[in-house]
């Protein structure tokens, strides 16, 4: 079986994936700072103290990449020779002992193109256009137990159920349009609305429900769910049985259009002119893809088994082929039809409080952050401590702890008249170790931001 394009997207993934938290919007370091124009992007009711141009290059882009695991949890060192975790060399005890229970890696990244916001209107108002791309996956470790452990070697019997065996990639462009303003008829309150028209570029699938593996010494019995899906402009390919083998992009194109909306408030009280509690939800709805080949995995069939994953001669990447061939053959995909399909965009919700002291100098600020849809539901909670010691400068710095571990961040910003100048990175975990090769060793978050934004007029 042939499935080279599956090996080189598969492959790519996760060797990426374990070189670089989640979250490819602006830095959630930026929630709580005035002076970082881009906050917009976290919360729609959150204006902008000066007008701003985002110009491509100079803005620079947003990059956020989480992983739960790393390099030192699949290829372990045996002499001279790197070798997976399923060679011979390596017990199952230590190899499935290192994993978790679902191997999730979660890849975005955000080019801006072109941002603009200024005054009018009676608030503050937002023109962005951005290319938008994901990368996620969710691949349960039973998965590499039975990869790995096969049948019992002393009855030749064994039982295997994988469940929620998730790939998913996409890529499309956004054009925003935003408004933000205060509620006259209540006091200190603001509120904010982003409507967004979105271009598909690419999108593909694979949602594998269940697999269930009956051993037995004279057969395997498998029984399968599972759909999968490509835009139009990708191909799948099927053997001469009717079974994937390949996928091939031959003629990308746009493949589909959607919408979507953000939509966000603030409040302080005129009692309590410290305290600001804040809520957003952002990437509110949909694209329609047409043209959408599918494949189905449905049924029982028997299975003849694996040959070569364990083969201590081969090299890493022959065994990493092995392993990818073997697991295309075992879902066992037959050709589904064309058909449209409407993809719901991965919505956040944001919910913010903040109290501030000595006139908002220092503040204290806790914001917790939940994002759903496939592959899964992520959430966090991070606690920021801000600082604006001067107009031209602020910072802040932070601490998180979400569903793929604790980490800690950092954010410069300095907006004297004219820019607004910033680095930062949300998510850098403490057990952060790298390879001679610069890959990390354990499981990695980091959400990078960094450029130069002109800004114009008096600021608020």
């Amino acid at each position: 079986m042939k499935t080279s394009y599956i090996k080189s997207i598969v492959a790519a993934a996760m060797v990426f994936c374990c070189t670089m938290g989640v979250s490819a919007q602006a830095l959630h370091s930026s929630y709580f700072l005035d002076g970082m124009v881009q906050r917009h992007e976290l919360n729609a009711a959150f204006g902008g103290e000066a007008n701003f141009i985002a110009l491509p290059g100079l803005s620079g882009f947003n990059l956020g990449v989480s992983t739960n695991f790393g390099l030192s949890n699949y290829v372990f060192k045996r002499g001279d020779q790197l070798v997976l975790g399923l060679s011979k060399q390596v017990s199952a005890a230590e190899f499935l002992g290192g994993l978790p229970a679902n191997n999730q890696l979660d890849f975005q990244l955000d080019i801006p193109i072109l941002s603009v916001g200024f005054r009018g209107m009676g608030g503050f108002n937002t023109i962005t256009l951005k290319d938008r791309t994901f990368i996620g996956a969710n691949i349960p470790s039973s998965l590499f137990a039975f990869l790995k452990q096969g049948a019992d070697p002393a009855t030749g019997v064994a039982r295997y159920d994988i469940d929620n065996l998730t790939l998913q990639a996409n890529n499309y462009m956004e054009f925003a349009l935003g408004h933000s303003r205060k509620l006259e008829a209540l006091e200190g309150f603001s509120y904010g609305v982003k409507l967004k028209f979105l271009v598909g570029v690419a999108d593909a699938m694979a949602s594998v429900e269940h697999i269930g593996i009956e051993m037995s010494n004279n057969r395997w019995m498998v029984e399968t769910r599972g759909v999968g899906s490509v835009s139009s402009g990708v191909d799948f390919v099927y053997d001469e049985e009717g079974n994937l083998s390949n996928v091939s992009a031959n003629n990308l194109h746009i493949g589909g259009y959607g919408f979507g909306a953000d939509l966000g408030v603030a409040y302080t009280p005129a009692a309590l002119p410290g305290l600001t509690v804040s809520a957003a939800v952002n990437d509110l709805g949909f694209i329609s893809w047409q043209g959408v080949n599918t494949t189905q995995a449905e049924g029982q069939f028997e299975y003849t088994g694996f040959e070569t994953i364990t083969t201590d001669e081969a090299t890493l990447n022959e065994q990493l082929n092995a392993v990818l061939d073997d697991v295309v053959e075992l879902a066992h995909f037959t050709p589904g039809e064309t058909t449209t399909i409407s993809k719901q965009l991965q919505t956040t919700l944001n919910v913010g409080v903040e109290y501030a002291i000595l006139n908002r100098k220092i503040s204290f600020g806790i914001l917790s952050s939940t994002r759903f849809g496939a592959p899964y539901t992520y959430a966090e909670g991070m606690a920021v401590v801000n600082f604006r010691p001067a107009s031209w400068f602020q910072a802040a710095i932070n601490g998180s702890v979400s569903t793929q571990g604790a980490a800690v961040g950092a954010l410069l910003t300095f907006c004297p008249n004219g820019a607004n100048i910033f680095f930062g990175c949300d998510y850098v975990s403490p057990n952060m170790k790298f390879s001679p090769q610069a890959i990390p060793l354990y499981g990695t978050r980091a959400n990078l931001r960094t450029g130069i934004i002109i800004t114009f007029g008096k600021k608020k």
